[in-house]
């Protein structure tokens, strides 16, 4: 072999070596950047408590609902609803425990929420959660924090009929549905949004402090 022949050679050999993989390293398939995550648009339901007193003894259609808000949150759009915001809204029908045949009724619809700077902004609010008021922690009784957790309740119903159980531990501990003493949560979302509550006999009974969870669209 003659030396122009070697060095063709050896220049072809210098040419391949960048292309191999060096020792001891394993060619790997290039692993694909992931997808963009979608932001989360869903919105947590809002946390309130009623302002006002109602009871299917004697309210009637057309009465204010209001709640207020105990835990800032926000609306689909992103606007936000600051702690001390008042839900509100207007009862659509009701019935007491003695025209029902035993059984009260009372439905009611959320309508807007009154911002604490005053502005007014238009919701659809659908009572996801209803439940007796939180008391503070230390406090001994049926929302004490030997009752909250739902092994014990003081009002003589069974903690796990789902009725009557024992308050929310906080804001962040709320039980879908009714955890109020023989009343039941009804929901027309799909209709319009519409929250109903059934008393099993008994009157629907609303005191300030009662906690709701509000779902928002």
């Amino acid at each position: 072999m003659n030396r122009s022949s070697k060095m063709l050679i050896s220049l072809a050999l210098s040419t391949l070596a960048g292309f191999l993989v060096p020792a001891g390293i394993t060619a790997q398939t290039p692993v694909p950047m992931p997808a963009a995550s979608t932001p989360d648009t869903a919105v947590p339901p809002l946390i309130a408590k009623f302002a006002v007193k109602l009871s299917s003894r004697n309210a009637k259609a057309g009465d204010v609902v209001a709640a207020k808000v105990v835990k800032a949150g926000r609306l689909p759009d992103g606007t936000v609803i600051p702690k001390g915001s008042k839900i509100l809204g207007k009862i659509g029908s009701v019935q007491s425990k003695k025209d029902g045949n035993g059984n009260s009724l009372m439905t009611f619809r959320l309508d807007q929420v009154e911002i604490k700077d005053g502005a007014v902004v238009p919701i659809h609010g659908l009572v996801v959660a209803i439940g007796p008021p939180m008391a503070p922690k230390d406090l001994f009784g049926a929302n004490s924090v030997m009752n909250r957790g739902g092994t014990g309740s003081s009002n003589g119903l069974d903690p796990n009929t789902g009725q009557g159980t024992a308050g929310a531990m906080d804001e962040d501990n709320i039980r879908l549905g009714s955890t109020l003493q023989d009343v039941s949560l009804g929901r027309h979302m799909d209709a319009d949004w519409t929250t109903a509550l059934r008393g099993i006999h008994s009157e629907i009974d609303l005191s300030p402090d009662v906690v709701v969870k509000v779902l928002l669209k």
